[in-house]
């Protein structure tokens, strides 16, 4: 398990440099464009039946690195139709740059949220009106809005790069429950969320057998299983208190 996690950790460096370096870049030096670290789509269940799909990227960059999702939702019954879009920029050090995240069905509804004097301040325009609220929340903190289900796999990244305790042996180093304060907009609040890895299952996926990686996240609320493949990428959320089941599809 020591070699696995540290295994784990360097590639996580590797795959997701943006998130996890130290420094900026120098202020002279040229644009770089974004790599992709990720893409897709995940198909959203509800009681066994596709109820709404999510697109996604992942893209890094050494200034940023920027989380994009659009989900939609069609349903048989007239306007209940949902399409919503989100955008989550985070600095090098993981901190909150900027999130946006956009509904344009069944109503239009907008939602930013930024750094004020090291707190978090969301701006939220429904009905015409446009309303502020401030949370006592660090740049630190993370969104974790609903519907938007690719930022649970940067959240997962985080909690792999951030809490793995070192051993008294001075052998290696062990994953660990862990903590983040999160910031749910859809809601107009704030939380608590435990992650907590819970060991491997060998689980068929896609049609063919695979061996993932299984955490937890616990909140106020049900919980949350999800599934990483061997190259960190997330393939499967489960909420059974909810009959709420996202599958990654195959290209």
């Amino acid at each position: 398990m020591m070699r696995r996690n540290l295994v784990l950790l360097a590639l996580l460096f590797l795959l997701f440099p943006a998130l996890l370096a130290g420094k900026k870049p120098a202020a002279d030096s040229k644009p770089t464009s974004a790599n992709m670290v990720d893409e897709g789509t995940f198909a959203i269940f509800q009681n066994g039946q596709q109820v709404a799909t999510e697109t996604f990227t992942i893209r890094q960059s050494p200034a940023s690195s920027v989380t994009s999702s659009q989900v939609h939702l069609n349903s048989a019954q007239p306007g209940s139709a949902l399409q919503q879009s989100s955008q989550l920029t985070l600095l090098p050090d993981g901190s909150i740059s900027r999130y946006e995240s956009k509904q344009t069905l069944p109503t239009l509804r907008s939602t930013t949220v930024e750094p004020s004097d090291q707190f978090l301040v969301m701006h939220t325009t429904a009905d015409g009106k446009t309303t502020d609220q401030s949370f006592f929340l660090t740049t630190q903190a993370f969104i974790l809005d609903d519907y938007f289900f690719i930022t649970r796999e940067v959240l997962l990244w985080r909690y792999l790069a951030t809490s793995c305790q070192q051993r008294t042996t001075g052998d290696g180093c062990d994953l660990i429950r862990a903590r983040f304060p999160v910031l749910i907009p859809r809601r107009n609040t704030s939380a608590e969320v435990y992650v907590e890895f819970k060991g491997y299952d060998d689980t068929p996926l896609n049609g063919r057998p695979q061996h993932l990686r299984r955490f937890l996240i616990q909140t106020d609320g049900p919980e949350w299983q999800l599934w990483l493949d061997s190259n960190f990428k997330l393939l499967r959320i489960s909420i059974p208190d909810a009959h709420l089941e996202v599958l990654r599809q195959e290209k």
